[in-house]
Order: structure tokens, then sequence, then C-alpha cells
């Protein structure tokens, strides 16, 4: 005579299996991530500060309407100081203090280099009130980019084959060479070397905050900017990795960037980081 087995049975049995693979897979120790690659990729504009004018006889207009009185005409080549930005106008600051409004499509974002000296490794900054620092205290002291610690015969020789293959794509795109910013290329080692010691894969640093402050903080001063990263075991895999991916390739194209900064550091869960950092400077 066959036992009836009961469906409470059933599901006391079911339970005890399942607790058992649990129990078991608890114990079971996990498996190390394979050594591969991870890129992630940023961009960023800075609050235009000057323009330079790009058009001939350019009215300067007491509002911004294009019907609005014409205070002056200025030439190509001339730069103002920006007030502020309203819609597609300009304010600017004219040479008797008084605000003149100028054609966005008029006028080029520029930097002015205000040819500062370099802070030496003692000195610190500190970062700008009101700024976003990405978990880092306001007011925190940041330690300056000192101005001798990187120069082109410094770069390490994987520095210098990213350099070289990300000119080698631009060149191919039509597009000019990236100048090496040596002040960029310590902020980018830095990064690399933050992102090891502090174990984290990320734009945002929790002693830096945002490449964009990070960069500020530094005194790098730019109109656009842009950040790569990557963990990989090479070179060649990093970038390869970089220029297949749309967002950092991006960034390698901007035709709009003019300086480039590479760290390298080894270290961390894929052997190496790769910090490429980019910035818009025209003059």
């Amino acid at each position: 005579m066959k036992k009836k087995i009961s469906i409470f049975s059933i599901c006391i049995l079911s339970l005890s299996l399942f607790g058992c693979t649990a129990r078991q897979n608890a114990a079971m120790p996990k498996k190390a991530q394979p050594i591969g690659g991870v890129e992630s990729s940023a961009y960023g504009t800075e609050n235009v500060q000057r323009i330079k004018i790009t058009d001939d006889n350019t009215s300067i207009r007491r509002s911004c309407a294009n019907d609005a009185p014409v205070i002056q005409r200025t030439s190509k080549g001339n730069s103002y100081d920006v007030v502020s930005k309203v819609q597609d106008w300009y304010a600017v600051k004219l040479p008797d203090n008084s605000i003149g409004f100028i054609p966005t499509e008029q006028g080029k974002a520029v930097v002015v280099d205000d040819k500062k000296p370099q802070a030496t490794p003692d000195n610190t900054a500190t970062a700008p009130q009101g700024s976003t620092t990405g978990g880092a205290a306001q007011g925190t002291n940041i330690p300056k980019t000192p101005s001798a610690q990187t120069n082109s015969s410094t770069l390490s020789s994987g520095e210098q084959q990213m350099i070289k293959m990300v000119n080698d794509a631009r060149a191919q795109n039509n597009l000019p060479a990236l100048k090496v910013d040596t002040q960029l290329c310590n902020v980018a080692r830095i990064k690399a070397q933050d992102m090891i010691d502090n174990n984290y894969f990320s734009h945002s640093s929790p002693k830096y905050g945002s490449p964009f402050d990070m960069m500020k903080s530094f005194g790098i001063k730019y109109v656009a900017a842009g950040e790569n990263i990557a963990g990989n075991q090479s070179v060649q895999n990093a970038e390869n990795a970089l220029m297949n991916s749309p967002g950092h390739r991006k960034n390698i194209l901007n035709p709009d960037f003019t300086h480039i900064g590479i760290g390298i550091r080894q270290g961390g869960p894929y052997s190496n980081m790769f910090s490429q950092m980019f910035i818009s400077r025209p003059q």
C-alpha cells in the first residue's frame, strides 16, 4: 500500500532544502573578480568670465535685444569681461564701467592667464567658499600642484604612449593635436593615485570632489573640461576600451579641447589606474 505524502510535508521538505542551499551558498567563499577593465567619462563647462569678439564691427547694445540702441561698435579680437549671460547674450563690462550686451555667437569664451607664480610643494590652497567638493569639507586645505613636479621629461613611457595614441586618433579625424599641460598631468596623476589609495572608481573623489572642483582647486583654468578614467592591465587595452565607448571617444575627439594631462599609476584591482584630463583653454 503506497503512503500518501501530504502537501504540508512537501512544503516542509522544500523549505528544508532551500535552507540547506542558502546555508551552503553563504558558506561558499566569493570568487575573486577577474582583472579586466572599467571606464567612465565626465564633461563640464565653466562659467564664462571673458570673451573675445569674433566678428568685425560688432554692435554692443544697451539691452539684450536686436532692436536695442547701439552703445558702441567694437572690432574683431577685442576682449571683454563677462558680468553674466542672459539667454543668448553676454552682458559685458565696458571701459567706462557701464554694461553692454553682445550676442553669444559674436563672442568666443577665452581663458586669461593671470601669470601668477605656481605654488611650491609646501603651499596649500583652500577650496572656494560655496564650491561643491563632493564630500570634502568646505574650506578644507587641499595640496597645491608643485609647479616643477611634472614636465615633459618626467612623463612615464606609458603616459607618453597614451598621449601619442590620443593625438593619433585626433589626427585620423582631422583634429589638431592636444598640447601636453604639465600641471594638468600632475593633477591627473594625483587623481589616479587617489583612486588606488582610497579604493574607489569614480569621477567624484572623497578628498577632491569632482574633476572640475579638483582642477580649479589646483589652479587649472579652463572654459570646458573633461575626464576619462579607466582601470586596465595595459595602456593599449585601456585606450582601445576608451575609444570603443561613445562618451570617452567624445572627450578624446572633442574639437574644442586644446590641452591634455595624463596620469597613470600602478595598483588597484585592475593593475593600473588611468586618468585622462582634457581642457579647453583658448586665448
